[in-house]
C-alpha cells in the first residue's frame, strides 16, 4: 500500500483531521497519555476537542475514541490532567484512582476552567456539575491550566495563561481554588500572548530548580510561535526567578516546536510538543491529516557558572527497532567532505561525535530529488543556522521558506532525527534545539558533511533507519 504522503513514521499524528497543542498529560499504571487538541471535522482548525492517545513507550501511540466534547459553556481548549491519588476532589467511585482534566472553556464571551473525571483508566470522561471552577475575572486570554500537587504545601498548584503573565491558583480538592500569586508581566518576552504554562522542578548535577514554561504566539526568536522558559524558585505559593527581567531563554529555536508541557505522574520529566506554528499551520500540504507531534524529549538543568539552562534528549525507539545504515570512526572533514546515501522513505537518526574542531564552520547538507536542507554551524559568528527554503514544498505560506539561527559558542556533538516532514535537531548533548517541519515529496537521498576553511575531526558518525 502507498504511504500517505508527508505521513510521519516515528512521530504521532491523528488517522485524520486536525490537531494542535498536546493536553492532558499523565502516566497512570503503565499507560502514557496523550490528549490533543483536535477538530475531527476538518484539517483547519476549528471547534476544539479533546482527542486521546496512549502509548507504553512514548513512540507507539495507539489512538483512542475523543475524549472530550463541546458543549453549554464553550469548546475544549488546552489543559492538564492529574492522578488524584488520594481522592481529594472525591469523583473516585471504585478501586481505580480516579483521573481528574483542569481545561479550559473556551465561550464566545469569555474562557473559564473546568475540569472532568474518569473512574475506567482514561476511557470515558464525566464533566463536572460545578463547572466551571475559576471564573473569567474579566481577562480576554484567561486559559491552558497546567496542574500538579505540591507536597510541601500540600495543595494542588495550577499555573494559568493570563495575556501577557501567569497567574498561580491552589486547591486542596480541584474544585476550589484561590488565586496565589502572578509572574511575568515585566520578564522574558512579551512578542504575543502568553499561554500553555507548565511549572516543573528540574534537577542538575548538584541541586533542583523550578522552572517556568511559557508558549509565546507570536514573538519567537525566529518568527512565530515558539516556547520560553524562566528558572528559578517556588515556595508553594510565589515563583521567583533567578533571572535578569530582561533575559529570553528559548526551549528550541526552530519554528515548530509550540505548546510544549510535561507528563504528569513520571519520575523523569518528559514533554512533548506540537509540531508546527501559528504562521502557517493552516496552510501546511498534507492531506487526510494536518499537525503532528515532535517526539518526547527528557528534560534536565545545566548550570552554566550560574546561569541555568534546558537539557532535551529526545526518547528513541527501542535499539531492535533501528537498523544501521553507516557507522564510521574517525572521519576527518577538511580538504574533502563524506557524502552518505540513505534510504530515502523513511525515519532516519544521524548521531555524530566531534573530537576536534579547527575550523572556520561546519555543515551538514540533506539533499533529495527536490529539496536541500542545509543546516550549519559558523564558529566565528558563533551561530548555527538551519536553511530550507529550499526544502521542496515552501510555498504554501510566505511565511515558511526560512534560514533560522540560534547562537552556539562551539560545536561537540549533533543528533538529528530526519522523518517524512520534519527534522529534529540537538546539539551539544541537548544544549541548543531546533525543530523544523520541512515537505521534501521526494525524501531525501543523501547526507554531504564539510568543513569550511579547516580541518573538523569526527570521533563517530552513526546513520540509522526506522524500522516501521
Amino acid at each position: 500500500m502507498q504511504k500517505e504522503l508527508f505521513r510521519p513514521a516515528l512521530h504521532f499524528s491523528p488517522a485524520e483531521k486536525w490537531i494542535n497543542d498536546p493536553n492532558g498529560l499523565v502516566y497512570y499504571k503503565g499507560e502514557y497519555h496523550l490528549f490533543y487538541q483536535y477538530h475531527p471535522e476538518s484539517t483547519v482548525w476549528g471547534p476544539m476537542h479533546w482527542g486521546h492517545a496512549i502509548s507504553s513507550d512514548l513512540v507507539n501511540w495507539e489512538e483512542l475514541p475523543v475524549a472530550l466534547y463541546p458543549d453549554e459553556l464553550g469548546q475544549i481548549f488546552s489543559g492538564s490532567a492529574v492522578v488524584d491519588w488520594h481522592n481529594t476532589s472525591g469523583f473516585q467511585t471504585g478501586e481505580e484512582a480516579v483521573l481528574v482534566a483542569v481545561f479550559t472553556h473556551h465561550g464566545d464571551d469569555n474562557e473559564k476552567q473546568s475540569i472532568a473525571y474518569s473512574n475506567d483508566r482514561g476511557r470515558t470522561w464525566s464533566k463536572y456539575s460545578g463547572n466551571p471552577v475559576i471564573q473569567n475575572p474579566g481577562i480576554k486570554d484567561f486559559r491552558d491550566p497546567k496542574v500538579f500537587w505540591h507536597e510541601v504545601s500540600q495543595k494542588w498548584i495550577m499555573s494559568l495563561a493570563c495575556g501577557d503573565h501567569i497567574q498561580f491558583y491552589g486547591s486542596a480538592n480541584l474544585k476550589e481554588w484561590i488565586y496565589l500569586s502572578s509572574f511575568g508581566e515585566t520578564y522574558g518576552a512579551h512578542g504575543g500572548v502568553w499561554e500553555c504554562p507548565d511549572l516543573i522542578r528540574l534537577n542538575t548535577d548538584s541541586e533542583q530548580k523550578w522552572v517556568l514554561i511559557v508558549s509565546l504566539n507570536p514573538g519567537g526568536p525566529n518568527g512565530g510561535s515558539a516556547i520560553q522558559y524562566f528558572t528559578g524558585d517556588f515556595d508553594g505559593n510565589v515563583f521567583l526567578s533567578d533571572q535578569k527581567e530582561e533575559e529570553e531563554k528559548w526551549a528550541d529555536w526552530g519554528r515548530d516546536f509550540y505548546a510544549a508541557v510535561t507528563w504528569s505522574d513520571l519520575e523523569e520529566p518528559t514533554w512533548i510538543g506540537w509540531m508546527s506554528n501559528w504562521q502557517y499551520a493552516n496552510q501546511t500540504p498534507t492531506e487526510n491529516f494536518r499537525g503532528s507531534m515532535s517526539l518526547a524529549r527528557t528534560l534536565s538543568l545545566e548550570n552554566r557558572n550560574g546561569q541555568y539552562y534546558l537539557i532535551q534528549k529526545p526518547v528513541f525507539p527501542d535499539q531492535e527497532k533501528l537498523k544501521t545504515i553507516l557507522k564510521t570512526n574517525e572521519l576527518i572533514l577538511g580538504a574533502s567532505s563524506y557524502k552518505a546515501s540513505v534510504l530515502q522513505d523513511c525515519s532516519i537518526i544521524v548521531e555524530m561525535d566531534i573530537s576536534s574542531f579547527e575550523a572556520e564552520g561546519w555543515s551538514m547538507q540533506m539533499e533529495g530529488d527536490s529539496a536541500r536542507i542545509t543546516m550549519a554551524f559558523d564558529a566565528k559568528a558563533k551561530t548555527f543556522i538551519v536553511d530550507r527554503t529550499k526544502s521542496g514544498m515552501t510555498d504554501f505560506s510566505s511565511h515558511f521558506p526560512s534560514v533560522d539561527s540560534m547562537p552556539l559558542d562551539y560545536l561537540r556533538n549533533v543528533s538529528l532525527v530526519l522523518d517524512r516532514a520534519s527534522i529534529e535537531l540537538f546539539v551539544n548533548d541537548g544544549c541548543a534545539v531546533m525543530t523544523e517541519s520541512i515537505y521534501a515529496p521526494d525524501g531525501i537521498q543523501s547526507i554531504e558533511f564539510k568543513a569550511e576553511k579547516g580541518e573538523v575531526v569526527v570521533e563517530s558518525l552513526t546513520i540509522s533507519a526506522v524500522l516501521e
